[in-house]
């Protein structure tokens, strides 16, 4: 996994660093992370990094297209930059779930607008205590 992280790095012209790469794989995981969680998750192999070191690269990789991120009940949220979707931040238990939709339609008529788009940030805040297990 190492080699396609730095082979990630290296397209977007950045430096290959332990912090980057550490970055990377726990985000490659999956899911949603504030800097805090990275950075506690971190700390537990990595105990000289620091708080500034990983918000730091967060907006490198965020900056160079690899992350994406996104404010949901105060907190910035990071993730592996995807085809575009609707995050739903669950206000029942302060989850953050992905959702796919078709969003062809959307993207073109943004386009046909005239504009050039660099990021689709879809928040949706909800009550998700009835979804089904299959929904997530």
């Amino acid at each position: 996994m190492e080699v396609d992280l730095a082979n990630l790095l290296r397209q977007r012209n950045l430096k290959v660093t332990p912090q980057r790469i550490a970055i990377l794989k726990l985000i490659m995981r999956g899911g949603h992370y504030s800097g805090e969680q990275i950075y506690e998750e971190l700390k537990k192999t990595e105990p000289s990094i620091s708080l500034s070191t990983v918000y730091n690269t967060l907006e490198t990789l965020k900056e160079s297209g690899i992350l994406n991120s996104f404010e949901a009940n105060g907190i910035t949220w990071f993730e592996i930059n995807r085809k575009p979707h609707v995050n739903v931040f669950c206000t029942d238990s302060n989850r953050i779930i992905d959702l796919d939709v078709e969003m062809d339609n959307f993207m073109d008529k943004l386009v046909k607008n005239g504009l050039d788009v660099k990021n689709v940030n879809i928040i949706v805040y909800a009550d998700c205590s009835k979804l089904g297990k299959g929904s997530e």
